[in-house]
């Protein structure tokens, strides 16, 4: 016979008798519910933050209008001393307030040529006669003349009483 037809008898193997195993005493490591209360306390807390959160948001927001506001207003404030400043730095608004502050025109003026600093010109000396003096402001210094008010006789549709 060769060794894969013959059976395999098994060996009697020694049992031993099975006993019961005692399951040791069952404690709790939390309370029946703690895992709700912590999951409850847990979504509270986020709620709380995300409030917290929205409520700084919306401050900063109202804040940043409050700015955007400020700067909007000091821009058109720049812009209108930038126009005034223009204005004024005009040679009409120089010669004007030079005229003001007691100054006349040279007619004998001299050129100094910076190459070799020569002095080409008569320096004669001004008696303030030889140009008319600047006696009125140029007319972009002036005022706006006051817009037409509506006539006090005369309601909102035009038709007098």
């Amino acid at each position: 016979m060769s060794a894969l037809v013959q059976e395999v008898t098994p060996a009697r193997v020694k049992r031993t008798a099975l006993k019961p195993v005692i399951a040791p005493a069952r404690t709790r490591a939390w309370p029946k519910g703690f895992f709700p209360v912590v999951i409850l306390a847990m979504l509270a807390a986020g709620m709380v933050g995300q409030l917290m959160l929205q409520t700084t948001i919306q401050e900063q927001g109202f804040e940043l209008a409050a700015l955007q506001t400020e700067l909007e207003q000091l821009q058109a404030q720049e812009a209108i001393l930038n126009a005034t400043l223009d204005k004024q730095s005009t040679p009409q608004a120089l010669a004007y307030a030079a005229s003001q502050l007691g100054m006349v025109v040279n007619p004998y003026s001299n050129i100094l040529v910076l190459s070799d600093g020569q002095v080409i010109g008569s320096g004669k000396k001004v008696k303030g006669n030889e140009q008319p003096i600047i006696s009125a402001p140029p007319a972009f210094l002036l005022p706006p003349p006051p817009s037409p008010s509506p006539s006090p006789e005369l309601d909102p549709q035009g038709v007098q009483p």
